[in-house]
């Protein structure tokens, strides 16, 4: 059987083995917790201008310095937390992405509210993908198309673009 750093994989994480695993193991994975959800909206508005790499490396900071993506408790940060996130080297220091965080966590908890779940409200959009993007675009905060495509396949709603020599391509079946 062939070992799962032999396999060929799309070139953005070939050189990387916690990209390698990522890719492998939750790129287009199906995530149904809210938190969850949260987490992969919000590390994909911290991505904009940056690489996946650099997020996916600070990822354990992230979840510490966001008390573990718990919407209810980023809902109530103040003006003192967001001073002592800009501190911490461990995330990415962006004020706006930061507010925007805080902003989408109260969003979150109204789409709770009325929907059930986060997850009930991503599978209530559109079934076309620009249009679910632009849904996404216009509920968050600090979200454009190519964020909200990119949560959309990160969190399992949409394909994933693999390469065409990756593995995942050739055993779509097996996603």
């Amino acid at each position: 059987m062939e070992t799962t750093k032999k396999r060929r994989r799309c070139n953005w994480c070939e050189d990387d083995p916690m990209l390698m695993d990522y890719h492998d193991h939750e790129w287009g994975q199906p995530l149904d917790d809210d938190n969850d959800l949260f987490e992969a909206l919000t590390l994909e508005i911290f991505q904009a201008g940056l690489s996946w790499k650099t997020i996916l490396h600070k990822r354990e900071n992230f979840r510490t310095a966001f008390d573990g993506f718990e919407i209810h408790k980023v809902s109530e940060y103040k003006e003192e937390k967001i001073e002592e996130l800009l501190q911490n080297k461990g995330i990415v220091r962006h004020r706006r992405k930061i507010e925007a965080t805080i902003h989408n966590a109260n969003i979150a908890l109204e789409l709770i509210k009325d929907h059930g779940s986060l997850k009930n409200y991503f599978d209530s959009l559109p079934k076309e993908t620009l249009e679910k993007q632009k849904e996404i675009k216009k509920t968050f905060k600090h979200v454009g198309l190519t964020t909200a495509e990119s949560f959309l396949m990160a969190a399992g709603y949409i394909q994933p673009d693999h390469s065409e020599e990756c593995f995942k391509t050739k055993n779509r079946g097996n996603l």
